[in-house]
């Protein structure tokens, strides 16, 4: 079994790490028009994802780390990684955020790795360049291969999340968490949702799940407490 944790809006409190960062730099015009234009079909996500970083060409690395004050871990989220790793499951995070701020979410909450979107630097300093690994709507054809990687199928993953980006890894996996949803869709999509901290709250109705696998396979219908 795997833990598979969306970062911003999930494990961390704000929900966008990228306009959140036009906002700290002064550029969030620009990106909130950015997303704009990708919203209506006028850019690519990949589109989009460079024209953000141009704005940040010259940028340091340590102004752009600042940020993360503003978007603190939620409360728990560190019980709750570790209640996953005293099980020996690994606990993998897929975000469309950036490498930058990601790579610290899992030094600090100990997560086995975080797949997302890296910003290049040079001299410590932004270059104006971003490598795509994880888009918008992209999470669930990245969760497939983590599957393959781990050599277990979809059934046997845990996923958790907060937006309508994180609707397709529910809808692959066999339990689903939605932390602080940011939509009503997004929490009737998932099998248990998480409205207030602190997040490991949800242990207790996890553990009871991992009992019931010792015995057999379940999927939804067992855990719809929310509904």
């Amino acid at each position: 079994m795997i833990a598979v944790f969306d970062i911003d809006g999930t494990l961390r409190r704000a929900p966008d790490p990228w306009l959140g960062l036009h906002r700290h730099l002064g550029t969030d015009d620009r990106g909130e028009e950015f997303y704009r234009k990708f919203r209506a079909g006028e850019l690519t996500y990949s589109e989009m994802a460079a024209l953000d970083v141009s704005t940040w060409r010259g940028m340091s690395l340590q102004r752009m780390l600042t940020w993360l004050d503003e978007n603190p871990i939620r409360e728990g989220a560190d019980r709750l990684v570790k209640w996953f790793a005293d099980r020996f499951i690994p606990c993998i995070g897929i975000s469309t955020g950036l490498s930058v701020f990601n790579d610290i979410t899992m030094t600090v909450l100990g997560l086995n790795e975080v797949i997302g979107n890296v910003l290049v630097f040079s001299e410590g300093l932004c270059t104006g360049s971003v490598v795509v690994n994880v888009e918008e709507y992209g999470k669930a054809d990245v969760l497939r291969h983590v599957c393959q990687r781990y050599a277990l199928g979809p059934d046997k993953v845990i996923a958790f999340g907060d937006s309508r980006a994180d609707i397709p890894m529910f809808e692959m996996v066999s339990v689903s968490v939605a932390v602080f949803p940011r939509s009503e869709d997004v929490a009737h999509s998932a099998d248990f949702v998480v409205d207030k901290e602190p997040i490991d709250s949800v242990c207790d109705k996890l553990d009871s799940i991992l009992v019931t696998r010792r015995g057999h396979t379940c999927r939804r219908g067992l855990m719809n407490d929310h509904r």
